[in-house]
């Protein structure tokens, strides 16, 4: 089994990565990160793309207001060979804020 890391950098979203699909059976995609809010009770969601398909996301509840919170790791199966593409992650709206201090992780798992 590998574990390629594929992103591995601070905020803030959108980060974008274009690598080569890794196998012709499913790949287990892992996100993590963090995030903030300007208002309390909150929630927090990163949504990760392929080829501009949006896929998966993961979420946190903000109960403070300009606390970064680290999303609980997300696991995503995709199953495709899509040769050549572009991941991207991006803030679900406007409520989940990301800057220099959030660092985000993705990881492909086959």
């Amino acid at each position: 089994m590998a574990f390629p890391v594929i992103i591995d950098q601070a905020g803030p979203l959108p980060i974008s990565t274009t690598v080569q699909w890794p196998s012709s059976n499913t790949v287990i995609i892992a996100v993590s990160g963090s995030a903030f809010a300007q208002t309390p009770s909150t929630m927090l969601r990163a949504k990760v793309h392929i080829a501009g398909t949006w896929i998966g996301s993961v979420q946190i509840y903000a109960n403070q207001a300009t606390t970064h919170l680290a999303f609980p790791t997300g696991f995503i199966a995709v199953k495709g060979g899509y040769g050549e593409f572009t991941l991207t992650l991006t803030a679900a709206d406007g409520n989940t804020l990301t800057d220099a201090n959030d660092h985000f992780t993705v990881a492909l798992l086959y």
